[in-house]
C-alpha cells in the first residue's frame, strides 16, 4: 500500500518579523543624514527638521540695559546712603544713572526726592511733634512739624529734622524758617516715604527785662512758650517757679488770651449770638442788662489766662492773684507779655477710616 500522506498542517507559516520590517521602514534618509551630521558636529538639529544655522544672533543692548550692567560696589551704595538717608535701591539706581559719580548721584536723588515730595504733598499729615525750648542765649522757640503716622514721628531722622527746624527759627528770627529747611525736608520725604510739613513756628528773641519759659507735654503732642517782663530780676527761684507753673497751666486750661483787654472781639460776638438764640423770647431789657453781662463775665473767667483759676494751686485762686503775690514779694511789677500754645494737628481735617468699608473694599464688595 502506498504510504499515507500526512494531513496538511493547519498552522500558518510564520510571517517575516514585523519588528525587523518596522525597523527597516523607520530608517529614512533623514535619520541617516542626522547621524552623519552628528559625526561631524556635536550639535545636531532635531530629527525631521531641516538643518539651519545654529549660531546665536547678535544682540544689541539698549542704553538703559547697558547702564544697568555697570558695576556698583556695596561700599559706594553705603556711602551714598549714609550721606543722603535714601533707600539702598534708590542709591544704587542713582549711582548707575550718574555713572558712579557720588556728587552726581546726590543730585539725582535730590531731583527724585523733589518729585516724590510733590506727589505726597496732597496727603494729610496730622501726626508729628510739637516742640518748645529756651536756649542758653534766651531764645524761645516753639514749632510744629507734621508727618502722616506716629511711627515716623518717632523716627530718629524725623526728630533730627525737627531740631534743624528749631535752629532755623532762631537763625531766621522767626522769618522764613520753612524755606530754610526745604531741601532737607524734600530729602527726608524721599527717604521716609511720607508727606512731611513744617506747619508753624514762633520765636521769642532775648530782650532786656524779659524772660521766656517753655513746656512740652510728654509725647510731644502739646507745647507752650510764654514770656514774662519786669524790671525785677527774672532769673530768681520765685520767678522761675511761677513761669514754669504758668506754662503748665496754659497747656492744661487752653486760654485764648492773657487778660480781658486781649479777648478777641469775634469770640465775644459769637457768645452773644449763642446767648440771644438760647434766650429768644425774653424781654430785651433782661437780655441786655442781665444775660449778656453774665455771659461776658463767664467768658472772661474761662478764657482769659489771668482770670482763670490756677491749675497748680491747691486753693481756688486765680493766676492774677498769684501774680500779685509775686509782685509783692519782688517789690516790682511783673507782667505776662504773651504766650503761644500748639496742640498737634489742631485745625487739620483728618481722614476717618471706616473699618467695615476698608474690609469691604479689600473683598471687592460694597459695604
Amino acid at each position: 500500500m502506498p504510504a499515507s500522506k500526512a494531513p496538511p498542517s493547519t498552522r500558518k507559516s510564520k510571517p517575516a518579523s514585523r519588528s525587523r520590517r518596522k525597523v527597516k521602514w523607520l530608517q529614512p534618509t533623514t535619520v541617516k543624514m542626522a547621524r552623519a551630521q552628528k559625526s561631524k558636529s556635536s550639535t545636531v538639529a532635531p530629527v525631521g527638521v531641516p538643518p539651519r544655522s545654529l549660531k546665536p544672533a547678535a544682540t544689541t543692548l539698549s542704553p538703559l540695559r547697558r547702564a544697568t550692567k555697570m558695576s556698583v560696589s556695596a561700599k559706594e551704595i553705603k556711602e551714598l546712603r549714609d550721606r543722603t538717608g535714601a533707600g539702598m535701591m534708590d542709591c544704587r539706581k542713582a549711582l548707575i544713572e550718574a555713572e558712579g559719580d557720588m556728587e552726581g548721584a546726590i543730585q539725582v536723588l535730590r531731583k527724585s526726592g523733589a518729585a516724590k515730595a510733590a506727589k505726597k504733598a496732597g496727603r494729610i499729615a496730622a501726626e508729628g511733634v510739637v516742640k518748645s525750648h529756651v536756649d542758653a542765649a534766651g531764645n524761645g522757640v516753639i514749632v510744629e512739624v507734621n508727618c502722616e503716622t506716629d511711627f515716623v514721628a518717632r523716627n530718629q531722622g524725623f526728630q533730627s529734622f525737627v531740631g534743624a527746624v528749631e535752629t532755623a527759627v532762631v537763625e531766621t528770627s522767626g522769618g522764613e524758617a520753612g524755606a530754610a529747611v526745604e531741601s532737607q525736608r524734600t530729602e527726608l520725604v524721599a527717604s521716609i516715604g511720607e508727606n512731611i510739613q513744617v506747619r508753624r513756628w514762633a520765636h521769642y528773641p532775648p530782650q532786656a527785662n524779659r524772660r521766656s519759659f517753655a513746656y512740652v507735654h510728654p509725647g510731644s503732642r502739646l507745647a507752650v512758650l510764654l514770656e514774662l517782663n519786669s524790671e525785677a530780676d527774672l532769673n530768681g527761684e520765685e520767678v522761675t517757679g511761677f513761669g514754669d507753673d504758668l506754662c503748665f497751666h496754659v497747656a492744661a486750661m487752653d486760654p485764648v488770651c492773657v487778660g480781658e483787654a486781649d479777648l478777641p472781639a469775634e469770640l465775644i460776638e459769637q457768645e452773644k449770638e449763642l446767648a440771644l438764640e438760647k434766650h429768644a423770647g425774653k424781654p430785651e431789657h433782661v437780655i441786655e442788662n442781665h444775660i449778656l453781662p453774665g455771659i461776658l463775665k463767664k467768658v472772661i473767667k474761662e478764657r482769659c489766662l489771668l482770670n482763670q483759676e490756677a491749675a497748680m494751686g491747691e486753693d481756688k485762686v486765680t493766676n492774677q492773684e498769684l501774680l500779685a503775690a509775686l509782685c509783692k514779694q519782688l517789690g516790682q511789677d511783673v507782667h505776662v507779655s504773651r504766650f503761644t500754645r500748639f496742640a498737634l494737628g489742631e485745625g487739620i481735617e483728618k481722614k476717618e477710616d471706616n473699618l467695615a468699608d476698608e474690609v469691604a473694599k479689600l473683598a471687592g464688595v460694597s459695604a
